[in-house]
Formats: C-alpha cells, structure tokens, sequence
C-alpha cells in the first residue's frame, strides 16, 4: 500500500466532500437537491454574453502560446483601471483560489496565522493548516457582523494579516460600514495588512454596498477578486490579487516567483475578463433581484420551521442556518444532521466545516435554486426536522 504523505491529511473541503454522499444516495434512487455549491451555470445563470464573444474572438486569434504569468498585459491594465492601483500592483491568477493560496505561501511561515472571520471560507482554513500556522479567529456575532472587541483581544505577535470577507461566504452578511472601518483602525493600530475577499463584491441586494479600497487610508490592503460569481462565471477560473499601499514590494515579489513557477493562466479566458470588467455592472441589477426573491424565501420560511432560526443573508448567495438549542438532541452534532437531510434528498453543507470553534449547530445552504425548487427542498427540510424531533 502506497501511503499519502501527512500533509495532504489537512486537506479538506467539506463543500465538495459531501458529494460523494450523495451520489451513493442517488445511484439508489433518492432525486437530491443539490444545495451545497455555489455555483449559478446549474440553475440556469448565465454570464453576460459579451463576455462568451470575447472569449469565442479570442479563440479565433493567436492565443495559443503561454501568457505572460503575471497576466495578459491589457487585463492587468484593465483590473488596475477598475482597482485604482499601478499595473505592476496587479497579479492575475487561476481564480481567486490560487490568490489565496499564493497569499499563504508568501506571508506564512509555520506558526504563524493570517486572523480569520468565523465563519469564514473553508479553503482558508486548508491553507492556514497547509501552512502549519496557529489558527486564530475572530468572532461575528449580531448579524454575523464582526465583534471588533474581539478581534483586537485575539491579535498576537504572530499575527501576519486580517482577514476580511465581505459579502460574507457562508454567511451571506454584508458588513456595515462602522464594522469595516473599525477593522481598518484596527489594521492600523497594529501596523497589519488587510485581505479583502471580494469575490462577492457586487453581489449585494439588501443594505448599503461598501469595499475596503474606499476605506484603508494608509493601511496596506490586497484585494482578491474573479469573475467566478461578480460576473457569474466560475468556469472561467480568471482571478486577480490587487496590492494597495507600502510594504509588498517582497510579497509582491514572492507572488511574482509563484507566478512564475505555474507559467500562466488560461490566455483565451483572460481576454474574457477584460470583456467583464470593462462591460460594466448591468447584469448584477437583475442578478441581485433574483437572488433576493431567494433569499426572501428563504428567509419567511426558515422562521417558519420549529427548530431553525438564521439571520437573513444581505449579499453573496448563502445562508448559514442555526439548529436551536432545544433542538440540538436529536443529532449528535452537524455532520448526523447533514447526512440525515440527505435521505431526505437535500445536501448542504455542515456547519463545522466553515466554524469549527463556534458553539452551536449550523448548516451553509445556497439559495441559487429557482423559487419552485427551493420551496421543494425547504418542504423537505421541515419535514425532517418534525420527523426527528417527535
């Protein structure tokens, strides 16, 4: 038997581990609603088409060599029009993943910890472990805003950078400006950096749509973005890494090598990216009212339901549902509850994989489903939760 080595024993993504749950399920005839990824090309979204006639030109032309691995120079040209940065501030990546992981690699040394919101985006959890760094979280609480107290308690001498993920994933919170300028003081209180996750940024139909760009005065920020789900193409795999302020000159460099070292992004999508991020914003207005109707939804009937509760998601396309505590008994913990739905034919995502120190049972489920649909897996989901509860 040939063994992995241990490393690859941090890597988990419970997103996509499910899955193969399901997919046993299904082979035996269970008909699943698959609310575990948020991906929007399954339930009939589509990015705007002149973004597909770019990427079509671009594949009549000479673009069949390697690009440049920091990024075709007219969408580095492009982004840093769009971030209000220089072009050599501006690395393209294989979508806003490998930004993340190229983040990790050129700040962390082992011990070390990037301050992570909880909930926050299981990859940043992979990464931070991959690292062999210390795991350290601060609280969001009302409204999965983030408690700036608590934040400022759990910051050490190890502490590299703040994490900042707003629309949030999995929350779908959308925090308000007081909570991001806050962070900021913060930031610059501790002499840190910001990571600003806006892979969600325009994704905001409920509130006031606020970035870290317009509020980091002279605090360093790097912003991460795609055309994943701004523009509602994730199969694109074109993200950006945007460095703002003093002190990246030797990340910078560091991106620069790991840039490098993988060659290039995909040349003929990067022609696509220009086409989106020069095209403007039109598509997100009606995007944003269908996933408000969703999250409308979502929202009436979860406070329907006897042994649920959740704040209403503002942004993104997820929600994070709370199991009540008098509920919590019939289940050991999330993952019991998780498998449990998926007899029932619905899979979300456990809890624990997006928080694993908060107390509590939550599950992250994405409302990008038509509202039939959606009404269908929450009919089930109440059906399971009076079922187990008798």
């Amino acid at each position: 038997m040939i063994e992995p080595s241990k490393k690859s024993e941090l890597v988990s993504y419970p997103i996509r581990d499910i899955v193969q749950e399901a997919k046993l399920l299904e082979k035996q005839g269970r008909d699943m609603i698959y609310l575990n990824i948020g991906d929007p090309a399954p339930f009939g979204f589509r990015p705007p088409q002149h973004i597909m006639d770019a990427v079509g030109e671009a594949l009549k032309q000479n673009y069949s060599g390697y690009a440049p691995s920091d990024g075709d120079p007219d969408l580095k040209k492009t982004i840093a029009e769009y971030e209000r940065v220089n072009e050599n501030d501006v690395f393209v990546c294989s979508g806003l993943s490998e930004g993340i992981d190229f983040l990790y690699q050129a700040l962390l040394d082992p011990g070390r910890n990037i301050i992570l919101p909880t909930p926050t985006y299981p990859l940043y959890l992979t990464k931070q472990r991959l690292s062999f760094g210390s795991e350290v979280f601060y609280n969001c609480v009302e409204n999965w805003e983030p408690d700036l107290d608590d934040l400022r308690k759990k910051i050490n001498k190890y502490t590299k950078a703040i994490l900042v993920i707003s629309p949030n994933n999995p929350t779908g919170a959308v925090y308000s400006r007081k909570s991001l300028q806050g962070i900021v003081d913060i930031a610059g209180e501790f002499k840190l950096p910001i990571i600003a996750d806006d892979a969600y940024e325009m994704l905001v139909f409920e509130g006031e749509r606020v970035n870290l760009r317009d509020l980091h005065k002279d605090v360093p920020l790097v912003s991460g973005s795609s055309i994943s789900k701004n523009y509602i193409y994730p199969g694109a795999r074109v993200g950006y890494l945007a460095f703002r302020g003093e002190g990246w000159d030797n990340v910078k460099d560091a991106v620069q090598r790991l840039c490098n070292q993988r060659l290039s992004v995909n040349w003929e999508m990067q022609r696509g990216a220009i086409a989106a991020i020069k095209g403007g914003e039109k598509h997100t207005q009606q995007f944003n009212s269908e996933l408000k109707k969703r999250a409308d939804l979502l929202d009436n009937r979860i406070k329907e339901i006897d042994g649920l509760r959740m704040y209403k998601p503002k942004g993104a396309f997820y929600a994070f549902p709370e199991v009540e505590e008098h509920a919590r008994k019939h289940w050991k913990n999330d993952w019991a509850f998780v498998r449990g739905l998926l007899k029932e034919g619905v899979v979300v995502v456990p809890g624990s994989g997006f928080a694993p120190n908060v107390d509590g049972m939550f599950f992250r489920i994405v409302f990008l489903p038509s509202l039939e649909q959606l009404g269908e897996a929450l009919d089930r989901i109440e059906n399971y939760m009076k079922k187990s509860m008798k």
